[in-house]
This record gives C-alpha cells, sequence and structure tokens, in this order.
C-alpha cells in the first residue's frame, strides 16, 4: 500500500524501478510519520494558508505561565498529531525533565502506527529549545 510515505514524497522521490507490492514497510511508514511531525511541530499555529489551526501555538504564548506551561504545551502537541497525523492512534505525549538543559522543554512522544497487519509502536523524542524550536529523534 502506499501510505508509507506522504504524496509529496513520492513526488519529490517517484522511485519508478521499485518493486510494487500490497504489503506496508513499516520502517519507511514510521520515518514518513516522523518527518511530517518535524514539520508540523515546527509549524505555528495561524501560519498556514490552507488551516489556521496547523502546527502548535506559539511558545512565547505560553511562557508567561511557566512552569504550568508545560502542561499546556504537552497537549497542545498531543491534539495537534491526533488532529493532523491520521497515520498514528494512541498518542501519548509526556514530559521529560532535563536538569541538564533548564532552557528546553522535552517531551517523549509515543502511539501506534495505523498499519494493516501488524502492532507497531513508536516513539519519539523533541527538544523544544528557547526559540521554539522543535527538534525530533526516532527512538
Amino acid at each position: 500500500m502506499a501510505r508509507e510515505r506522504t504524496l509529496l514524497e513520492r513526488f519529490r522521490s517517484p522511485e519508478p524501478d521499485a518493486a510494487r507490492t500490497i504489503r506496508e514497510n513499516t520502517g519507511q511508514l514510521a520515518d514518513s510519520v516522523m518527518e511530517n511531525l518535524r514539520k508540523l511541530l515546527n509549524s505555528l499555529q495561524g501560519n498556514s494558508p490552507i488551516r489556521d489551526e496547523y502546527g502548535i501555538p506559539p511558545i512565547v504564548d505560553l511562557l508567561h505561565d511557566f512552569p504550568d506551561a508545560i502542561g499546556g504545551m504537552r497537549k497542545a502537541i498531543k491534539a495537534t498529531i491526533e488532529r493532523h497525523e491520521p497515520r498514528l492512534k494512541r498518542v501519548n505525549v509526556r514530559h521529560v525533565e532535563s536538569p541538564d538543559d533548564p532552557l528546553a522543554l522535552n517531551f517523549e512522544i509515543s502511539a501506534e502506527l495505523v498499519t494493516e497487519d501488524e502492532k507497531a509502536t513508536v516513539q519519539f523524542s523533541t527538544r523544544i529549545d528557547g526559540l521554539g524550536h522543535v527538534g525530533l529523534k526516532g527512538r
């Protein structure tokens, strides 16, 4: 099935010689989801010409409530993923304290990939720096 990569990914790199299969490649699907989350979480709400709610709220809007802002940011990340990444279900976002990096917010994201055959779980680590940039790594 062609759900492993988004439509734009397939346009950028069509892979005309790739063998056709009806089985999903879970690794490609997870990589595609991670790339989409990277774009999604680095987009600010109100800046998308297509949908105002695409992305996360600007971190500066939450900082005046710090440290209570951590819960708000966790909820915003979870809601954004659930709304805009249909290839994930049972999304869980958890704050991770980092005494070595007090100016960054760190979250762990875990979810189930929506696949036809197997039950696959993905985990990502995020780091939101003081400028609001979200770094995302697969685990």
